[in-house]
């Protein structure tokens, strides 16, 4: 099902909307508003918040229309993924040892965007600690499929026109896969540019802040001011290289995907050179469940027996399992992803292209689905994007990871961009042959 563009301000993006604001065709209590009043509408379906407080945000949308702020997000309303921090609110990571806990103080990179204006709406449902137990929302393309995780609520309420913006979370593939699953951009920064604090941490050497947005052009301007840098789009084509998974890895839909999407980058005019994945992707998946489990269990090793025991039987047996990992074990772990760091040099001025995840959103609500195609990069600190491509034959929306092996993703970006405007020419021109 393809969501209606609601006729609101809701359904504007950050950009457009940031825009009208400053040219005086919008405030932003007119914005807020229509974004309340589109999750008053869509919520009882959907199920993407957690808390929410209308008056709070009216309160500070009507200070930056008396003050005309120049803020460079002024207006701009978001919301927040619940394990990251926002003063006065419970984050309550859907877990009941978290009820009742209200912070005392805001995370900080939630507190750089409320700085350049931005006015946070809610907190949006996660899975149990950002890990695989999953939340209530559904995905609002068709309810009877989960939204990925562990952003269930972020990826959500974005696709659905709730808020443009909303903050993430990945250690996995939590902002990557339910991106791809619902139709929009997700983005999550290389390790170390987005601050940490005020995030409860599931495995801290992985845990990294993102984005959800509709554009790549919402996401540049939210993220620029989140890691405190310049991310420019610039105009030349980028190249690219295709990873291509095995066959039996995707769905034939995320396969012929892929195949559309390198079709449209070189119509586009990149270069795109095509290799196998690279073994070290594969070699990746085992180290990166021994890193996290080992850091899972510190991160709850505080817990008592009986406190333990309200987890949920998955993250137990994930404890349980980091518990269990030596010494030896989590060195060895360590020195692949060493090798597969230095690996990454061949790959330098180029962009890393391969799907989001295995296919379509799957039915259920039961599972967030698998993260097999985003934990490497996760592992390896890198930056990523997800780009949406098509539909699948359920009419479910299908992505395409973006990878940027640099250290800083000086170049994601611009390749997000460029790729974004190659994949809505070729649909563009799909539908006026359908036509």
């Amino acid at each position: 099902m393809i969501i209606a563009v609601p006729d609101s301000a809701a359904g504007l993006s950050a950009v457009d909307g940031l825009t009208r604001r400053v040219a005086g065709l919008l405030g932003a209590r007119e914005w807020l508003d229509a974004c309340l009043a589109r999750i008053d509408a869509r919520e009882p379906t959907v199920q993407a918040w957690v808390t929410r407080d209308a008056e709070r945000a009216r309160a500070t949308a009507d200070k930056v229309d008396i003050t005309s702020s120049a803020a460079p997000l002024a207006g701009l309303p978001i919301g927040v993924k619940d394990v990251i921090d926002v003063a006065g609110w419970p984050t309550g990571c859907n877990s009941p040892l978290e009820s009742g806990c209200v912070a005392s103080a805001t995370a900080k990179a939630v507190r750089r965007l409320e700085a350049a204006g931005a006015i946070v709406v809610g907190k949006t449902v996660t899975t149990e600690y950002a890990f695989v137990e999953p939340g209530r929302t559904r995905n609002p393309h068709d309810p009877a499929r989960t939204p990925g995780g562990s952003s269930s609520g972020s990826a959500a309420a974005v696709a659905d026109f709730h808020i443009p913006v909303a903050l993430s979370t990945q250690t996995g593939g939590s902002i990557i896969r339910p991106a791809s699953y619902c139709g929009i951009v997700g983005y999550k920064p290389p390790y170390g540019w987005v601050p940490s604090d005020g995030m409860h941490y599931l495995a801290p050497s992985l845990d990294t802040i993102g984005l959800h947005a509709r554009t790549v052009a919402d996401i540049a301007r939210v993220a620029a001011v989140m890691e405190e840098r310049a991310l420019p789009v610039a105009s030349a084509p980028p190249c690219f290289a295709l990873l291509r998974p095995a066959p039996a890895e995707t769905q034939p839909a995320m396969t012929q995907a892929v195949v559309n999407a390198v079709s449209a980058l070189r119509a586009a005019g990149a270069n795109v050179r095509e290799t196998d994945l690279p073994a070290f992707s594969a070699e990746l998946d085992v180290p990166h469940r021994v890193v996290m489990s080992v850091e899972v269990a510190r991160s709850f090793a505080a817990l008592t027996a009986d406190r333990r025991g309200l987890l949920s039987e998955s993250l137990r047996a994930f404890i349980e399992r980091g518990e269990r990992i030596s010494g030896d074990e989590l060195a060895a772990a360590q020195a692949v992803v060493a090798r597969a760091k230095s690996k990454l040099a061949a790959y330098t001025g180029e962009i890393l292209i391969g799907p989001a995840a295995q296919g379509e959103a799957p039915v259920g609500l039961t599972s967030t689905g698998t993260a097999i195609f985003n934990r490497p990069w996760s592992l390896l600190h890198v930056g990523v994007i997800t780009v949406p491509v098509g539909l699948g034959p359920n009419g479910m929306p299908l992505g395409i990871q973006l990878i940027d092996p640099s250290p800083a993703g000086e170049w994601l970006m611009s390749a997000a961009a460029f790729a974004e405007r190659a994949f809505a020419q070729m649909q563009s021109h799909s539908s006026g042959r359908a036509a």
